[in-house]
């Protein structure tokens, strides 16, 4: 299957953010300075990655629509429980292997079953960063049900897509500002984990996915606007702000951002997606290829922290990029042994139904 450059350039640039907002940098270098700025606000990678996500598995779930007129919801779920799961489920098992052997303080058992389940982005647990990847499970299995419900009510539309969000959006501005007024402490991570607070972020991804495919003469007028310069500069600058301020210290900062932070670069991807220029093609091919991997790329990536953080003194700069090569080398292995084999599985038992469609 031919790869889209520019969505996989995207995930490469979610996942180089998040590995880089991970690090614990505090060099007073001029590239100190300048890594510690992506550190700060490295975080809006997996706004990047829940609109891209969004976008991806709507626009599955439409072609399939589209050939047949109904969808398996059935199939959807095997078939993302064989992207998601062998990688997911191979990395918590190693993780509880490796901290009950060589870690200091072994994960506890009762957090390794809140990962099993996609919970711990509502409890505790022994990786941080695997909320997100609980976000997008939610997601996924409540999108399904959504469109299941949409087809039998003959709703299948895009003022249908856009009713979705607004609702969405609203539970997430409200339950922000509920979440000040009833804590006296402010919390970031209260705004930025809980799926019913995130999901505004991928469903923006398959309103533009619904867009796309529904209203094409609006998507190619939001293209070929003369002002699309100026508003891909603008959200641009939105999004840079995240760099500046980091995790935001204020409830108004934190509702504004992480509302707006989808919908910058949801624009932003739409614009690249249309962007062919062949030497702008060539420069982000070799960063497309570590994007195609950033799925295994970003569950790996603390691990090899911690390797680099025992292999090599801190703060010296062969640290810091041994730990991204780490990264990046570990992810591809681990997706070319495991996650790729199982997607073969996947195509060759499970095969979309709209390819089946076409034969």
């Amino acid at each position: 299957m031919k790869r889209n450059l520019q969505l996989d350039f995207l995930r490469f640039m979610g996942v180089i953010l998040v590995v880089i907002h991970h690090v614990p940098f505090h060099d007073t270098t001029a590239f100190g300075a300048f890594i510690s700025v992506i550190q700060t606000g490295g975080w809006v990678g997996v706004d990047l990655f829940f609109v891209l996500s969004g976008y991806l598995i709507a626009g599955l779930i439409i072609k399939e629509y589209e050939a047949n007129q109904t969808f398996n919801i059935r199939l959807f779920l095997i078939r993302r429980g064989f992207k998601i799961y062998p990688a997911y489920y191979f990395f918590l098992i190693y993780q509880f292997w490796y901290s009950a052997n060589f870690a200091k303080y072994p994960q506890q058992l009762n957090r390794f079953f809140h990962e099993v389940f996609f919970i711990t982005n509502y409890t505790k647990n022994n990786n941080g960063h695997l909320w997100s990847i609980s976000v997008e499970e939610h997601f996924y299995v409540l999108l399904a049900i959504a469109f299941v419900v949409l087809i039998k009510l003959k709703k299948v539309n895009l003022k249908s897509m856009l009713l979705l969000y607004l609702i969405l959006l609203a539970v997430g501005v409200f339950g922000r500002a509920y979440n000040f007024l009833t804590y006296h402490n402010y919390d970031f991570d209260r705004d930025y984990t809980p799926s019913h607070l995130r999901f505004d972020a991928m469903f923006f991804g398959v309103l533009i996915a619904f867009v796309a495919n529904y209203k094409k003469e609006l998507m190619q007028r939001i293209l070929s606007n003369k002002y699309r310069p100026f508003y891909f500069t603008l959200c641009l600058l939105f999004i840079s702000t995240n760099f500046i301020y980091g995790r935001w210290d204020t409830p108004l900062q934190a509702i504004i951002s992480l509302s707006l932070n989808p919908i910058c670069f949801g624009y932003v991807m739409v614009c690249l997606i249309d962007y062919n220029n062949p030497t702008f093609l060539k420069i982000i091919k070799p960063l497309s290829y570590i994007g195609a991997y950033s799925y295994s790329i970003y569950l790996f990536h603390i691990h090899f922290l911690v390797l680099s953080l025992k292999l090599f003194h801190y703060g010296h700069t062969v640290f810091y990029i041994s730990y991204v090569v780490f990264a990046f080398i570990g992810g591809i292995i681990v997706s070319k042994a495991i996650e790729y084999p199982f997607l073969k599985i996947r195509e060759r038992y499970f095969p979309n139904r709209y390819k089946l469609k076409k034969v």
